[in-house]
């Protein structure tokens, strides 16, 4: 071995010498064999093959031929493949993958080699050669394409037309047919062809046309010269006995008679069966009701839409009614013609044979009058045919019945309202196989009478045209009816009445009553309680069946064995249920009702009693008699190992047989002859372990795959969650209560148990494919607890007023640190109350640690949106033992959610605005240099998944959010993740190859899905806030100490205020970051022509009285600037101020500190009684808005400074969240930042109004009842510190783009643009002073008013 060891170094030593020629950056160390594998590799295996390299090939040239070979055989490259070859490419790729992973990283590579040096060098010495396993080879990979290529030349495929004929009943209903077809197959072994035969699996969509094609490209016969042929099955309908197919409509070929005296008939009824799998019930009035044509039969064409081929489709009937005798019909003729007629009658031949002066015959008989009126009317009855052309249309939606098999109900009725005709479909798609044809004749048994009864009656149309006085009458009357002197007394029904009232004595009795009409007779024997042989009955009661074929009799016998129980009389009891198990000894009910009665006797009845309970089970294994039977037996027998075992095997033998009530039974039985394991044994570690785990785990287990056949899922998942506690590590266990608890619907428990079960046994295929199967369902998120979530959680705040809640969001809390904990539980408890925050992942690294801050989180806001980060789906040491993956630890973490309520799911948060929670995962798709994962990286390596954690899970994760995608019709749409959604946004790049863990394209591709106007993530750890392509995106990370701002904690982030959209960091005790808060600005504008300086200067000393008032600074001036009048300013910088100002002289401007500042001054005397006073005698016209004042009011040190307001009125659209707005404010802040302008120029725009309070609704809280705004919505205001300055601004380019990007929002006949130009003379800061400590200022913002 040492020799070995030595020639094997040696050899591995000249490796790295040639290796260290070939790449200079090649440096091995001696920790290299140290480091862990980034690998678990098979030695076996030539990865140098797989990737097509030299064994001393350089890091650059493997990378290079792994990005070539990804091209080729990345799952996203296979479109347009079949399924065989996508799945030999993705096995490919793995293992492309893998060798990659292997040799890209040094120390692993150094490993490998000296490993294979080893084993050639001892397989040397002992004479033998290396073993190498076959694995992909690139060369060989290389050849392939290369024939690949040469066989893409050869010549089309040939088009393979092959008819198929199948029953009319699939193309209405639709259905899979199974085609099997031999083709010829090359042989690469000799180069010949071999038969095989290929299964083809078809969809045939419901109501296509005929002739329907499909074609199966390339997967007929293969040949030498050209692609293998093109098979083109030709689906179409065979003959039909009765049927004829015009297109989209079915033909009924022969008439249906009804009837032969249907004149006399009001109504008409039918029953159809036009093909298999559908039933049509017809009722309704009868059109020819009463009719006196003399045709002897009547037709009723009718069309029932909808029950055709497609929903275009109908069903063509023609009904024929024998109409029977007609009745005698009389003639209205008058009795003779006027006096002065008659002599032109009888110039005319025209007057009776005797004359006119003879009596008069019977009105009308015998003239020529009356004879013409007949000939007439013969006729026309003779010409009168009765036909009616009746178009039925559904009614209301499909109504789907949870019958066995499945069915549906279709109501139609009649288009035209002199036609009252109903009809019902009785349709069954599951039963289209000729083997289910006994389970349609079954249901069809079933369902018939039920439907011929109360279909019409339940149907408020068909009701209201029948007569109340005939609704107890049958529609279909096609059974002996009974008279009223010979109809029996409804006694079981009575009976069934009074013992769900627990009136047991009088059920007895009326029971009683119901035995004797049928002639049974029960006897007791005092001694041994058996029952007389009845001579009494003389009827056949095994006839009197029900749809369950259980005779009425042993129903009956049944009922009065329970209420004798209830009684407490259970010798009678049991010589009842004895009688009912003898007439239905396959009804489990009568064996129940034995065992119940029998165990109460006492000892001498129980082995009876437990033998009865054996055959209820056998029969129907409910759960309440299983346990019943569990009771008895161990009662009975007590514990026997032994005994257990052999029913155990027993169980197996039936339920191999099919036998699963002898099956669930047995398993009973074995359960009941264990020793119950003592409580002591399960809660103290050190106790004897139990002994029998192994056979209760095994036996509770069976009985649940048994349950489950039966589709009993509580009884199944209750024995499954036995199995696991008796026995933790037995994989069969969990994977059955996966089984259970995923047909109960409980898709996410089903996979944390089905991971389980793989955790303990990787090999364990029904936790495999249970696993897979959970995947699979979780996407739809139909399971029991998700639909829960959705229906309790998505209504609470549908219709809460729009304004009453704000929204804010963080990311990155990491409630695992000590500081970050303290800042959580720091935030106001009373402030947000109202309020919605969104946490955009990484709350904590644990499941509790998570719980704790999202509890914490909850009590402060009034709801929490969540969704998971990177960091809650690593499993902690901790949790090991607790989550088998990260998929598991998913759904704990949502059921955890959903206790202490919090959303996961989207919902609506008031009216119009609906925040949507996106799960992600990082793709390394997103660094887009290089799209491909590094083997090499450590992010995220604490997590567990079930597929592959570069390709597959953020795929994975997207699509868990495409059932989120259909949420539409908000105004306002809020979306946040956990990952970066595009690119171009910052991040932390500390790390090498960050951007490979930091985000997914796709996530913006589904927000955008969506429409939403505002995105929230996380794990970039750098705040952000900035618009995109009409998307606002927003980072606020709380992240770790170090990552906090100096001089204040971190923030809120403000992203809806509860009327529009921003993106504004708030303190967590509700205090708003300086200057967010701004002074309110009031302007008013008054046209006083001819205003003398002295009248002047008297209205400035009554504004200056406004100064006095707290927190007021006002002043009142002509129009221009203090150097220049209105005219001078217009002809020398501002051309259209003239026009603009409509007239407009002079102006008054107030600035508030705060809206109850400006309150107090509105309802001064000064102001309301004085200020009018004065300028009435002058003002004509007054143009007056508030809005918050946007700039610094800046004049000491300026030349001829001058305020220039642009009053706007603007579409409705325009809001402060669209996008319209967003390019206006874009347009402000270009002019803001022009080159040379600090000091000189300041430009803002704001709408009229202030804070939550539009321009309306703010005059109504100042008590001002007329508003002088003219209509404007928004203001632009314009600081200079001269005119030159403001004519120099309005010649710019960027000056242009600001009125191009307003321009098309301008709306109204009137003014909809106005501009006035003031002097300066007073200064204010934009931002409102913060109000005193302990106090809240009413800027609009408080919750007091919100």
């Amino acid at each position: 071995m040492r020799e070995i060891d030595e020639k094997a170094w040696q050899q591995f030593s000249e490796r790295d010498k040639k290796r260290s020629q070939t790449d200079p950056s090649f440096s091995p160390k001696d920790t290299d064999f140290e480091a862990p594998k980034s690998f678990k590799y098979d030695k076996s295996v030539n990865y140098y093959k797989t990737l097509g390299v030299e064994e001393y090939a350089t890091n650059d040239e493997i990378k290079k031929a792994y990005r070539k070979l990804s091209l080729n055989y990345h799952p996203d490259k296979q479109t347009n493949k079949t399924q065989e070859e996508k799945d030999e490419a993705a096995a490919i790729f793995m293992e492309i993958k893998n060798a990659y992973k292997l040799l890209a990283d040094d120390p692993t590579r150094r490993q490998y080699d000296f490993e294979r040096d080893r084993d050639n060098v001892s397989a040397q010495s002992h004479g033998k050669k290396p073993q190498e396993k076959n694995g992909f080879d690139a060369g060989e990979a290389l050849q392939r394409m290369m024939q690949k290529a040469k066989e893409n030349k050869k010549l089309p495929s040939e088009i393979i037309t092959v008819p198929v004929h199948c029953r009319i009943e699939k193309f209405v209903f639709g259905g899979q047919k199974t085609l099997k077809r031999t083709r010829l197959v090359k042989d690469k072994s000799y180069g010949g062809f071999n038969e095989e035969v290929k299964t083809f699996r078809i969809d045939l969509p419901a109501g296509v046309e005929q002739p329907w094609s499909v074609d199966f490209r390339r997967q007929g016969d293969q040949h030498e010269g050209r692609e293998a042929d093109t098979i083109r099955f030709l689906f179409s309908a065979k003959p039909h006995l009765w049927l004829d197919r015009d297109g989209q409509d079915i033909k009924l070929r022969e008439a249906i008679q009804l009837g032969s005296s249907m004149r006399s008939e009001a109504y008409l009824s039918a029953s159809i069966a036009p093909f298999s799998r559908r039933q049509v019930f017809i009722w309704g009035r009868n059109p020819f009701h009463g009719s006196t044509a003399v045709a002897e039969e009547g037709q009723l064409a009718v069309q029932l839409q909808g029950l055709g081929l497609g929903p275009q489709g109908a069903l063509a009937l023609l009904l024929k009614l024998g109409m029977g005798t007609r009745p005698e019909s009389r003639l209205h003729v008058p009795p003779g013609p006027p006096a002065g007629r008659r002599p032109f009658l009888e110039r005319f031949g025209l007057a009776p044979s005797g004359g006119f002066g003879e009596p008069l015959p019977e009105p009308g008989a015998g003239s020529m009058l009356r004879t013409l009126l007949e000939r007439r009317q013969c006729r026309r009855e003779m010409h009168d045919k009765l036909t009616a052309d009746i178009e039925l249309r559904p009614i209301g939606q499909t109504i789907r019945l949870f019958t066995k098999p499945p069915s549906t109900l279709t109501f139609l009725a009649s288009t035209a309202p002199k036609y009252e005709l109903f009809a019902v479909s009785l349709d069954c798609p599951a039963c289209g196989k000729k083997k289910a044809s006994a389970d349609w004749d079954r249901l069809k048994a079933r369902l018939t009478t039920v439907l011929q009864e109360t279909a019409f009656i339940l149907l408020a149309q068909a009701r209201s045209v029948q007569p109340r006085c005939l609704l107890a009458k049958p529609i279909f009357d096609d059974r002996i009816a009974l008279s009223r002197a010979d109809r029996p007394m409804p006694w079981k029904n009575m009976g069934d009445q009074a013992f769900k009232q627990g009136s047991y004595w009088i059920a007895c009795a009326v029971y009683a009553k119901r035995l004797e009409e049928l002639r049974i007779a029960v006897h007791l024997q005092a001694d041994d309680a058996e029952e007389e042989a009845c001579e009494e009955e003389v009827i056949d009661v095994s006839g009197q069946r029900g749809p369950d074929l259980v005779p009425e009799a042993a129903k009956v016998l049944s009922n009065r064995a329970a209420c004798l129980i209830k009684v407490q009389d259970y010798l009678a009891a049991v010589a009842h249920a004895r009688k009912a198990a003898a007439l239905a000894p396959r009804w489990a009910r009568a064996w129940s009702r034995l065992g119940q009665a029998a165990w109460e006797l006492g000892d001498k009845f129980r082995a009876e009693a437990a033998q009865a309970y054996a055959k209820s089970v056998e029969m129907d294994p409910l759960p309440s008699t299983v346990q019943a039977l569990q009771s008895s037996v161990s009662q009975l027998q007590g514990p026997n190992p032994d005994a257990s075992h052999a029913a155990k095997e027993k169980g197996n033998e039936a339920i191999r047989s099919g036998q699963i009530g002898l099956g669930i039974a047995l398993y009973t039985q074995g359960i009941a002859q264990l020793p119950a394991p003592t409580s002591e044994d399960r809660s103290n570690s050190d106790s004897k372990p139990d002994e029998h785990a192994l056979l209760r785990g095994v036996l509770f287990t069976n009985r649940s795959a048994a349950f489950s056949r039966v589709r009993s899922w509580d009884a199944a998942v209750k024995d499954a969650k036995e199995a696991v506690a008796a026995q933790p590590g037995l994989s069969s266990a969990h994977s059955q209560l996966g089984v259970a608890l995923l047909g109960s619907g409980f898709h996410q428990e089903a996979y944390v148990q089905f991971a389980r079960g793989f955790q303990l046994d990787s090999e364990h295929k029904p936790s495999i494919k249970g696993r897979n199967t959970c995947l699979k369902e979780m996407v739809a998120w139909k399971s029991a607890s998700a639909t829960a979530r959705y229906q309790n959680r998505f209504w609470l705040d549908l219709r809460r007023p729009k304004g009453s809640t704000r929204i804010f969001a963080i990311s990155d809390l990491h409630f695992d640190q000590k500081c970050n904990e303290d800042w959580a539980h720091a935030i106001d408890d009373i402030a947000f109350l109202d309020d919605v925050l969104i946490v955009a992942g990484n709350v904590a690294d644990t499941k509790v640690g998570m719980a704790r801050a999202l509890t914490t989180l909850k009590s402060k806001f009034r709801r929490v949106f969540y969704t998971v980060g990177n960091h809650e789906m690593q499993i902690a040491t901790s949790e090991f033992a607790r989550y088998p993956d990260s998929i598991a630890k998913l759904s704990e973490i949502f059921s955890t959610c959903d206790e202490l309520g919090i959303d996961v799911f989207p919902a609506p948060v008031c009216e119009g605005v609906l925040v949507v929670p996106l799960l992600s995962w990082c793709s390394a798709e997103f660094d887009h240099e290089d799209p491909f994962p590094d083997p090499n990286s450590n992010f995220n390596r604490r997590c567990s998944w079930p597929m592959d954690p570069d390709l597959q899970v953020w795929k994975y994760m997207m699509k868990l959010n495409e059932s989120f995608l259909s949420f539409q019709g908000y105004e306002t749409v809020i979306t946040f993740s956990h990952f970066l959604p595009r690119q171009g946004l910052p991040f932390d790049k500390t790390r090498k190859n960050a951007v490979k863990a930091v985000g997914c394209d796709m996530i913006d591709e589904q927000a955008r899905a969506l429409k939403s106007k505002l995105h929230v993530y996380g794990h970039g750890r750098v705040r952000y806030a900035q618009m995109h392509s009409g998307v606002r995106y927003v980072s606020p990370p709380i992240g770790f100490e170090a990552d906090w701002p100096k001089d204040h904690p971190p923030r809120l982030m403000l992203v809806h205020t509860g009327k529009s959209l921003c993106m504004q960091e708030w303190g967590a005790d509700d205090e708003p970051p300086l200057g967010y808060v701004k002074r309110l600005l009031n302007l008013s504008f008054y046209t006083m022509p001819g205003l003398r300086e002295s009248e002047l200067r008297k209205l400035q000393n009554t504004v200056q009285r406004h100064n006095s008032f707290t927190g007021i600074a006002c002043s009142f001036d002509r129009l221009g600037s203090k150097n220049q009048d209105k005219e001078a300013l217009a002809k020398d910088a501002f051309p259209d101020f003239a026009q603009l100002s409509k007239d407009a002289t002079h102006a008054m401007i107030t600035v508030a500190d705060c809206l109850d500042n400006l309150k107090d001054l509105w309802k001064s005397d000064i102001f309301a009684k004085d200020w009018p006073a004065a300028i009435a005698p002058h003002a004509r016209n007054t143009v007056s808005f508030t809005t918050p004042l946007g700039l610094d009011l800046v004049h000491a040190k300026k030349r001829d400074p001058m305020l220039i307001v642009y009053g706007l009125r603007l579409s409705e659209a325009v809001r402060e969240d669209g996008d319209d707005y967003g390019k206006m404010q874009k347009a402000v802040e270009a002019i803001n930042k022009l080159p040379g302008i600090d000091g000189k120029i300041a430009v803002s725009l704001h709408p009229t109004g202030f804070a939550r309070f539009s321009h309306s609704e703010l005059l109504e809280e100042l008590g001002e009842k007329n508003d002088k705004s003219c209509g404007l919505t928004h203001c632009f205001t314009v600081l200079v510190d001269e005119p030159a300055s403001y004519k120099m601004l309005a010649q710019s380019k960027t000056f242009g783009k600001w009125k191009s990007s307003y321009e098309p929002s301008l709306v109204g006949r009137g003014p909809n643009v106005m501009a006035f130009a003031l002097p300066l003379d007073i200064a204010a800061t934009a931002s409102a002073p913060k109000p005193p400590k302990g106090t809240k200022g009413s800027n609009g913002f408080s919750k007091s008013k919100r």
